[in-house]
């Protein structure tokens, strides 16, 4: 799996971190997820789309919003299902 720093935002003064996720299936091409970080609170959420646009899409909403680990998960599925 590969990770690149997306960008960053700040939350009541601490930074905020995006990563974007990309795995390669065999035979199948690519599928992409994320991962936010504040400070030691992390949350992983592999597997959320094969497309690499609809992944920056989301990483750019989440980062205009200072998405926090605590509140990613919500904030990925109103988006998926919205």
């Amino acid at each position: 799996m590969r990770k690149v720093l997306f960008g960053q935002s700040e939350c009541r003064g601490e930074a905020v971190c995006y990563y974007l996720l990309a795995e390669e299936h065999e035979g199948l091409g690519e599928s992409y997820g994320l991962q936010v970080r504040c400070g030691e609170e992390t949350e992983m959420i592999p597997d959320i789309t094969s497309s690499q646009r609809h992944i920056q899409m989301l990483l750019e909403v989440l980062m205009a919003g200072s998405v926090t680990p605590a509140t990613a998960r919500e904030v990925i599925d109103d988006w998926l299902n919205g």
